[in-house]
């Protein structure tokens, strides 16, 4: 039995699949409906063609960034050659032995580092560890496979100074979780040591978006419209010879232990669904966590929703348990 082989044997673990009602009392049930009814009239109408990229990005910086950050952290801008990022840190402890990569959304074409704090910011405090947030190059001026290109940069850096990979890992929510996943499997085609976990919020694997939650979900889902996914996936442009093209087809046999949480209302609740079966057949370690009438990367309002800020410490633990911390 090859080395690869052995260590698969011994972290292979049954998937586990847990749902979780929404958390009691009035303050989350009353910013739920804020929230989803913001969405409704904010978002999903606007976010999607013919509008500009320019306003797209505008717009969902705008909303973002209204949602508050958490504190106890330090925010740091900086640049790993040409590639902009944010490294944060825990005021507690300002060299933790422990790092995060962070892989924003926004359909390959928005986001950014300062968009998703109230993610980061939280799972740096939460987690007692680094969280590195890369600013990586965006749809339709660099299509695939620049935003792979610039995560492995992104992990690099985390390896040069210092961090052990069983002492990181990388998570990111919609593109940024499908592009968790094919960092790892980019790491591994050019030797690399991988990270010890990995954390997927609402992640898109299916490009075609035809899938039975788009249908059921489509109009109930508050923000996701499916021709925002669909532009994205098209300017996206993934080379059909390229081995990291498509998620669906990648060899999933070593896969880490990975953490998906998606909202049970949202149009790519099934492609989370889809990783936990094929993880399965390879006896890989996935704990997927549904979230009953919640949404697309609903953990954005931690801070907000109570039910947010939970999942976000539902991560932490993941990952510090996966640390041995």
């Amino acid at each position: 039995m090859s080395a690869v082989m052995k260590e698969a044997a011994a972290t292979a673990q049954a998937p586990i699949q847990r749902i979780y009602q929404p958390l009691p009392g009035a303050r989350e049930s009353i910013t739920a409906a804020l929230m989803r009814s913001s969405l409704r009239l904010l978002f999903k109408p606007v976010i999607k063609p013919p509008m500009p990229v320019g306003l797209q990005r505008a717009v969902l910086h705008t909303l973002s960034v209204s949602m508050p950050p958490g504190g106890g952290v330090k925010v740091e801008k900086i640049m790993i050659g040409k590639l902009a990022a944010e490294r944060i840190t825990p005021k507690a402890t300002p060299q933790p032995k422990h790092a995060m990569l962070y892989l924003h959304g926004g359909a390959f074409c928005a986001g950014s580092p300062r968009s998703h704090r109230s993610i980061t910011t939280r799972l740096s405090r939460m987690a007692n560890c680094e969280v590195l947030a890369i600013h990586y190059r965006r749809v339709p001026e660099h299509p695939f496979p620049a935003q792979i290109e610039d995560s492995v940069a992104g992990y690099k850096e985390l390896l040069k100074r210092g961090y052990k990979p069983e002492h990181i890992a990388v998570g990111g929510d919609s593109a940024g979780g499908t592009l968790t996943l094919l960092l790892f499997k980019a790491l591994e085609l050019e030797g690399l040591p991988t990270p010890k976990c990995l954390v997927m919020m609402s992640p898109a694997f299916d490009a075609k978006l035809n899938s039975d939650s788009v249908k059921k979900y489509k109009k109930l889902d508050p923000m996701i419209n499916i021709e925002w996914g669909m532009q994205g996936f098209a300017w996206y442009r993934p080379r059909h010879d390229h081995p990291l093209a498509f998620p669906k087809r990648q060899d999933l046999s070593t896969l880490p232990p990975t953490l998906v949480q998606v909202g049970e209302i949202e149009v790519l609740h099934d492609d989370s669904v889809w990783l936990l079966h094929a993880a399965k057949r390879f006896d890989r370690h996935v704990e997927l966590e549904i979230y009953k009438g919640r949404w697309h990367v609903f953990q954005i309002h931690a801070g907000i929703m109570p039910s947010a800020t939970k999942a976000l410490e539902r991560q932490a633990a993941f990952m510090k348990q996966q640390w041995g911390v």
